[in-house]
């Protein structure tokens, strides 16, 4: 089962939005001896070094300034009548190729708040680049799969960006192993902190069974659709005038 948060009327594919990143800073290679160097010049003010502090915003940009925080967690009531938190994972959601761009600036044996000397988090950030995923630290700072999954940007206005998986695996509910069953009762509690009012849009949670076509979209079976019409009728068009133009020729 996989849960999505979804978004409406945000355009991440507006190309000044989308060019608002430093992918040698994300990929952890704009460090020299130790130190972050001056973020890309496409990480424009006010994303690009605090005026305050004059440290380099780590991760710079206007892409990684409205990250979504919202917090999810899912509850189900058992057969004994208690509610039971249910396991959420937060890792496996982004794609491989993608995670392969995202790399911490420090080796995997130092830990990420000794950068707090030399670099300040993004405005709109609620916590620093190294409290992402305190609990994990293969999934923390900037290989964080949540940021990574934000930092692709969606080509429509309305979209869904995968959230969390529920673990299936988990002992503790073994009732759970093969899905979210009818015989129980479920809630979901949303801790509200990303504001959609600013941009006059809307958000939303989806909860799904995976499948191997991916996340339903019907945008683009409608563009799927529209493309096939478009070629049908193209072909068409170009077959009967090319058997007008052999019959004319026969004729000559």
């Amino acid at each position: 089962i996989l849960i999505y948060y979804g978004l409406e009327n945000f355009h991440q594919n507006h190309r000044q939005y989308a060019d608002s990143r430093d992918d040698k800073q994300l990929n952890g290679g704009r460090w020299t001896n130790g130190k972050p160097d001056i973020p890309d010049f496409d990480c424009e003010a006010p994303n690009d070094i605090d005026n305050k502090t004059e440290k380099p915003i780590v991760p710079c940009g206007a892409i990684a300034n409205s990250f979504f925080n919202d917090k999810v967690e899912m509850f189900f009531k058992n057969s004994d009548c208690d509610w039971q938190n249910i396991t959420l994972l937060r890792t496996g959601i982004a794609m491989p190729f993608d995670k392969k761009r995202f790399n911490n600036p420090v080796d995997k044996d130092k830990d990420l708040e000794t950068l707090k000397d030399f670099i300040t988090k993004p405005k709109n950030w609620t916590k620093n680049i190294w409290e992402l995923d305190e609990n994990n630290t293969g999934n923390n700072g900037l290989e964080n799969e949540d940021l990574i999954v934000w930092m692709r940007s969606a080509p429509l206005g309305n979209f869904r960006k995968l959230w969390r998986r529920v673990d299936h695996n988990d002992r503790k509910h073994i009732e759970l192993k093969d899905g979210l069953h009818t015989g129980y009762m479920y809630t979901v509690e949303i801790e509200y902190n990303y504001q959609v009012s600013g941009f006059d849009g809307r958000k939303k949670v989806i909860i799904t069974r995976a499948n191997p076509l991916g996340a339903k979209n019907k945008m683009r079976g409608y563009i799927a659709m529209a493309a096939a019409v478009f070629f049908y009728f193209f072909s068409a068009l170009f077959f009967l005038l090319a058997r007008a133009e052999n019959s004319s020729n026969q004729k000559n």
